[in-house]
This record gives structure tokens, C-alpha cells and sequence, in this order.
């Protein structure tokens, strides 16, 4: 894909950027709350973290290809918003329920559990949302225009977050984040009469799915996208959620500063997106994103040695350039790589990879990190040479190097 010379963003309609103010309203929400919920099961130890996180994960991932498929069936927008309404009325209900009992394990794991379950049904209908507003040539500016929006909201969130757990942990952030909900769930109202709805499937549920894995898997480059994106997800993913709060408990940063680690992070992704959005993805893609998982590990090197809070910012930034880099070349390939029909059960299987890779790194990550001799520096260290090499196995893949977004 070659840049084009000026940005075309106005070619963008106008109902994407009306969804996009919605999504990044929620976003703030959501990174509060999931800030909140590693921070308080983080204060039970790494192998309570990795469980608490385990069930968030393992529903999602058990339901995910049903959720996928309903959303091609009855269309992502509706099911976008009966998901955001079930988030609404449940972190509604944890305000009072958080005054009345605090923040014990079995509550945190019940809602993980529970936000597993509609994270099943959302995720793929969001995921699917900016291919389904936008033409295929803009998906690229449009996924950037996302997350320089995301970043914004995402430095403000785990700030806000950080403070709101200070100030009265769990219930702040789940009565902010469901006014967030809130104001999604008025946006995709808005939005209902602008999306031609889908077409009848002739095909009963259980064949829409294999339908769908089978063009997931089908394809050499879908595929090869979908593997390299379940290593980095089971080694990237865990971060903001799990070893951050993790990384700064062992140098003793409360969670205001822990939150913006976090946001550190999120900054160095808006540094890719931005210029993405502005100028248009980097030509050859695929190499690119191996790049972005070489500039991730230099960050989490810098993690994993660097104890003064500047350098330790600093890399967090550099381990977001390399993540940015990585996600905004994968997404738009992954995307238009198959029609406009299977979106939402492509992005189940995508969630699904990503889920059961962090079935499997979260509980094995904490436990590492509770390890003498290994602690939380080793985990990041860890981190950075399995990211180095997967990043050097992208390059040799004759599929991925030649990609094109068009």
C-alpha cells in the first residue's frame, strides 16, 4: 500500500465518527475498570491475579464463535448494544454491592466470570463495527483514527483509574464505568437506521461457525495473521491487566503511578496511530508489524532492568511504539482479508486465539512472577525474548512480507 499524499479522512463517513466517539467514551470506562480489577486482585498475590483473570478469559473464550456468529446473523449493531446494556446494569449493581461487602476474592472472581460471559457477544460485533462503516480502502485510517482517539481517552482513563482506586477503589471505578456505558448505549441508538442490516443466513448456527472457522483458516494469509496475532496476544496482552500493577508493586508505586505506567504504554501506541492516521499505513505491512514486535522487546527490556520512574516511563513508551506499530499493520490486513459477511465471526476467532492465550500466559505469567530468583523483572525479560523472536520468525514468512492492505 502506498501512502497516499495528502490524508483522506473526510472520506471517512460521518456515522464512523460517531461510533468512534462512543467506543472511545466506553474505552476510558473499560480501561478503568480493568485497571481496577488487576489492582485489587493484584493485592492477593500474582496467583490469585492470573485466576482472577483465568475466569474473565475462559467464558469468553467458550462462547466466543456462538457470539461471532450471532453477530453475523442478527447484526453487530444490535448485539453491540443488548452487550452494552448488560455491562451498564452490572456495574450498575457492583456500586452498592462493593459498599456493602468490599472487594473480596469471591466477588472478583464472580465478575470476571460474568464480564467474560458478555465479552463473548461484544467483542466480535465491536471488532467488526469500523469494517462495516467505513469502505474497505479507508479501514486503515479508520482503525488509526481509533486508537489516536483511544490513546487520549486511554492516558486519561488509567490516570482517572489510578486516582478513582485510590480515592475509593472498586465502586468508583465500576459507577464511572457505567456511565460510560451509558452514553454507548445512547450513541449505537443514534446509529440504528445507518447500517444496512445483514443478510438472511440460509445456514443454521452450528454451520455458520464452522463456516467461519473455515475462512479464518482457510486462507494462507488470514491464517498466518491469526497465529503470529495468538503468540503476540499470549505474550503483549498481559500487561496493562497483570504485570504492570505486578511491576509496580515490587518498586513500591502506588496505584496512581501504576495507572500511569499503563498509560505510558498507551502514549507510544498513539505515536504509530497518529502518523498512520495521518499519513496512511507504512508499504509492506507484514514487515512492519514484525518490526513493531522488535521495538516492543527493546521496551520490555528496558523493563525489565530500568528501576528509576522516568526510564521505567520511558520504556513503557518505546514497549507502545512497538505495539502500535505491530497492531496498526496486522488489523487492516487481518480485516479485509475476508468480505464484509464474516466479519464478526473472523474477530470471534480472533478474540478466541487472543483469549486462549491468555488462558494459558496469565496464570503461567504470575506464578513466574511469584517465583524467588525470577520475580516480575524475569517475567518482563522473559517477555521481550519470546516477542524478539516471534518478531524474527514474521520476517521469514514469504506470506506475511508480501502482504498488502488493498
Amino acid at each position: 500500500m502506498t501512502p497516499p499524499a495528502e490524508p483522506d479522512t473526510q472520506r471517512i463517513p460521518v456515522r464512523y465518527w460517531i461510533w468512534l466517539f462512543g467506543a472511545a467514551v466506553s474505552l476510558l470506562g473499560d480501561l478503568t475498570m480493568t485497571f481496577a480489577i488487576g489492582w485489587s486482585a493484584s493485592q492477593h498475590g500474582g496467583r490469585t491475579a492470573g485466576l482472577v483473570l483465568l475466569l474473565a478469559a475462559a467464558p469468553r473464550a467458550a462462547l466466543l464463535l456462538v457470539g461471532g456468529a450471532v453477530g453475523d446473523r442478527f447484526g453487530a449493531p444490535r448485539v453491540l448494544l443488548a452487550s452494552c446494556t448488560a455491562m451498564f446494569l452490572l456495574t450498575l449493581a457492583l456500586v452498592p454491592a462493593t459498599l456493602a461487602v468490599g472487594e473480596p476474592i469471591w466477588l472478583l472472581l464472580g465478575l470476571a466470570l460474568i464480564v467474560g460471559v458478555i465479552d463473548a457477544f461484544f467483542l466480535p460485533s465491536s471488532r467488526s463495527m469500523p469494517r462495516l462503516l467505513v469502505p474497505p480502502e479507508q479501514v486503515p485510517r479508520a482503525l488509526a483514527s481509533f486508537q489516536v482517539t483511544g490513546v487520549v481517552f486511554a492516558v486519561t482513563g488509567t490516570a482517572v483509574g489510578g486516582v478513582l482506586v485510590s480515592w475509593s477503589g472498586l465502586t468508583a471505578a465500576a459507577g464511572f464505568d457505567a456511565i460510560t456505558f451509558g452514553v454507548m448505549i445512547g450513541v449505537l441508538l443514534l446509529l440504528r437506521n445507518t447500517i444496512s442490516p445483514p443478510r438472511r443466513m440460509q445456514t443454521g448456527m452450528f454451520r455458520s461457525i464452522v463456516d467461519g472457522i473455515k475462512v479464518a483458516f482457510g486462507r494462507p494469509l488470514t491464517r498466518a495473521l491469526l497465529i503470529t496475532m495468538t503468540v503476540a496476544a499470549g505474550l503483549l496482552m498481559p500487561l496493562d491487566a497483570l504485570l504492570f500493577p505486578l511491576l509496580a508493586r515490587s518498586h513500591g508505586w502506588d496505584a496512581a503511578t501504576a495507572g500511569l505506567l499503563v498509560a505510558s504504554r498507551s502514549l507510544g501506541v498513539g505515536v504509530i496511530a497518529l502518523r498512520i492516521l495521518l499519513r496512511g499505513a507504512f508499504p509492506r505491512p507484514g514487515i512492519f508489524a514484525a518490526l513493531g514486535l522488535l521495538v516492543a522487546a527493546a521496551g520490555l527490556l528496558g523493563l525489565s532492568f530500568l528501576d528509576p520512574l522516568p526510564l521505567a516511563f520511558a520504556a513503557g513508551v518505546l514497549s507502545g511504539i512497538g505495539v502500535g506499530t505491530f497492531t496498526g499493520h496486522v488489523l487492516p490486513l487481518l480485516m479485509n482479508s475476508v468480505e464484509r459477511d464474516y466479519q464478526s465471526r473472523l474477530q470471534s476467532v480472533v478474540v478466541l486465539c487472543q483469549s486462549l492465550a491468555l488462558v494459558v500466559m496469565n496464570p503461567v505469567l504470575g506464578s513466574l512472577a511469584d517465583l524467588d530468583g525470577f520475580g516480575i523483572n524475569g517475567v518482563c525479560l522473559f517477555i521481550s525474548i519470546a516477542s524478539a523472536a516471534t518478531g524474527l520468525v514474521v520476517l521469514t514468512r514469504p506470506v506475511l512480507r508480501s502482504a498488502t492492505v488493498t
